[in-house]
């Protein structure tokens, strides 16, 4: 279905596939010409058979675990006990991992008293603890030990991350090769000649410019050419109001946003050349797990597709990555505690894990399915915000705005309610639409233009705000809250 979008998009729900969230959207009242639609896909790595978890074992091992030195892997261990009933011993990219028969709290118990003894002290803020999982980290010294232990098929499964121990990995940032890659840095990207409020922070380029959305994407096209990034993403720039393109080979990483609103257009481009970075700011051949920042939120470096879209009041992400599920439960449990959230709780199966947070901009769900790439869905809900421009509908309840896209009146039925609905109902403002309160649930809409139906379904939850966006062709359901 394609509509013409207007201020509603920005008012309730303005969808930005892989954008930024920190851009600027267009004056509330100014109609744009078309929605966002970009998905993102970056170089795929050689993808990592996922880490499975399993729901809790039914029964606790009671028995001791001691430190023991036997080993089944050949490589050079570090000097990290481990407990006497481990198996499948093995250290790589300064990870140790193994499985016992023990249970995830008496692994847990047995770590957090052999480090404690060596002066090691547990991050108790950032810890995650259940009988499925547990991801907790210590630290000494300026250096900092992840353990992560999932209970897998009635035993366990556990990484020790030594990756920010070097005293015990016997890793030496300055014996690293740096990663080999071009010259480019931030400064060979170039800015239209009618580019004004140019800024250079960083690694980030930021201007405005009088060129139309379609005519910055063929500014551009050379220089992408040029870094050999691909222009796939510049191709449609004139079918809408923003595009978002983002390449990452681990030499480089680029992530462009350019948005088109009335006056203007606003870019942001985000440059870094790892190759040109000290090793010790880059996680580039080392094996780790590195982090780029998408729409607000910590993301893995080694993602293979990414897509965001989001209101004032709720923002989604799709993603998903080759790392298994516990390198990934680590890495959202580490980043995002540094980004300011506070797990609340958590939960693990064998194929699964779901993570929720609290912080200043809302509620997080982050829920990380295994498969032959890890999903990755993240979700922020607003409430306080939906609260206060007064959205949500009543307890239980799902409220349902009707916007009229067409220039003529239409009817919708839904329901077994008929509603009649002014043309251009629900463009200026949202107070300017017909609502609706319905009980969670699957729904027949049909729009009635001119004598012509049309037919669509929606599914509605608890607690949840939809903008139904109407014209000739029926109703596309945009999800608010």
């Amino acid at each position: 279905m394609i509509l013409a979008v207007s201020a509603i998009i920005v008012l309730l729900a303005a969808t930005a596939c892989g954008g930024k969230d920190d851009s600027t959207p267009p004056p509330a009242d100014t109609p744009v010409a078309q929605a966002t639609a970009v998905v993102e896909d970056t170089a795929t790595p050689t993808p990592v058979p996922p880490t499975p978890t399993a729901v809790p074992p039914t029964a606790t091992p009671t028995v001791a675990v001691e430190a023991t030195d036997e080993v089944t892997s050949t490589a050079v261990l570090p000097d990290v006990p481990v407990p006497d009933d481990a198996q499948n011993v093995t250290y790589e990219f300064e990870e140790l991992l193994f499985s016992s028969p023990s249970d995830v709290a008496t692994l847990l118990a047995f770590y957090r008293s052999v480090l404690s003894d060596d002066n090691w002290q547990e991050e108790t803020d950032t810890a995650l603890v259940n009988d499925a999982l547990a991801y907790t980290s210590f630290d000494r010294d300026g250096e900092t030990i992840g353990v992560t232990i999932i209970a897998f098929d009635g035993a366990s499964e556990a990484t020790i991350d030594l990756s920010g121990a070097p005293s015990l990995s016997g890793s030496d940032a300055g014996d690293e090769d740096m990663a080999g890659g071009s010259g480019y840095t931030i400064a060979d990207w170039p800015t239209p000649s009618d580019a004004t409020n140019i800024d250079v922070t960083g690694d980030t380029l930021t201007f405005n410019s009088a060129l139309s959305l379609a005519e910055i994407a063929e500014f551009y096209r050379p220089t992408f050419e040029t870094m050999d990034l691909g222009t796939s993403c510049l191709d449609d720039a004139a079918d809408y109001t923003s595009i978002s393109c983002s390449y990452s080979n681990g030499d480089i990483a680029v992530n462009f946003f350019a948005f088109e609103g009335f006056d203007d257009t606003e870019v942001e481009i985000e440059f870094t050349n790892y190759a040109l970075e000290t090793p010790a700011q880059s996680t580039a051949g080392t094996g780790e797990l590195g982090v780029e920042n998408k729409d607000g939120f910590p993301m893995p470096d080694d993602y293979t597709s990414y897509a965001s879209e989001g209101s004032n009041f709720r923002t989604s992400i799709e993603a998903s990555s080759p790392s298994d599920l516990g390198t990934l439960t680590e890495f959202f449990q580490t980043q995002l505690a540094d980004s300011g959230w506070t797990l609340e709780d958590g939960e693990g199966t064998d194929t699964s894990a779901t993570l929720r947070f609290s912080g200043p901009d809302g509620d997080l769900t982050v829920d990380l399915t295994a498969g032959d790439e890890t999903t990755i869905s993240m979700v922020l809900k607003d409430a306080a915000a939906a609260e206060e421009a007064g959205i949500l509908p009543p307890a239980g309840q799902a409220r349902v705005y009707l916007v009229n896209f067409a220039d003529i009146d239409l009817t919708v039925s839904i329901n077994g309610e008929e509603i009649d609905v002014a043309a251009g109902a629900g463009m200026e403002s949202p107070d300017d639409a017909p609502t609706l309160d319905l009980s969670p649930g699957e729904y027949e809409v049909t729009t009635t233009v001119d004598g012509n139906s049309v037919t669509d379904q929606i599914t509605l939850g608890a607690d949840e705000v939809w903008g139904l966006l109407l014209d000739e062709q029926g109703a596309l359901p945009l999800q608010m809250f």
